[in-house]
């Protein structure tokens, strides 16, 4: 998969929750208005798989997380390369009622550190 910014929506049930998440080199990080999202996604002719922890920061959040706070989730899916999307599921370890659909899109790409990384009043190439 492609390193950059991704929007995300995850779904559980009749939750949904969309953020934002960074991947760079097959790490993910991100979040919405109650959950973070880490793991790890790799690609391979389209199928993606991966693990994912997903944990609850904000307590008024809805949740498809049934009563727990966090769960750790085997990641299937498949990644359509030419729209820059995918679509994924996950399943979490020894509990079957944990089970989210995952949908992300391509924003753009990663700042890189260096001359354009926004120190000492430079701007970086892809925000001028």
């Amino acid at each position: 998969m492609q390193d950059g910014v991704y929007w995300l929506r995850v779904a559980a049930g009749d939750t949904a929750e969309e953020g934002v998440a960074v991947l760079r080199r097959g790490l993910v990080n991100g979040g919405g208005p109650g959950h973070v999202w880490q793991g790890r996604l790799l690609e391979q002719d389209g199928a993606v798989r991966g693990t994912l922890a997903v944990r609850i920061w904000n307590p008024s959040a809805s949740s498809g997380l049934g009563m727990f706070k966090v769960a750790n989730l085997d990641i299937r899916g498949r990644l359509d390369a030419s729209a820059r999307s995918f679509e994924l599921e996950g399943h979490a370890h020894g509990h079957h009622v944990v089970h989210l659909r995952i949908s992300g899109h391509w924003l753009g790409e990663l700042a890189e550190d260096g001359p354009g990384d926004g120190r000492n009043g430079s701007v970086h190439p892809g925000l001028t």
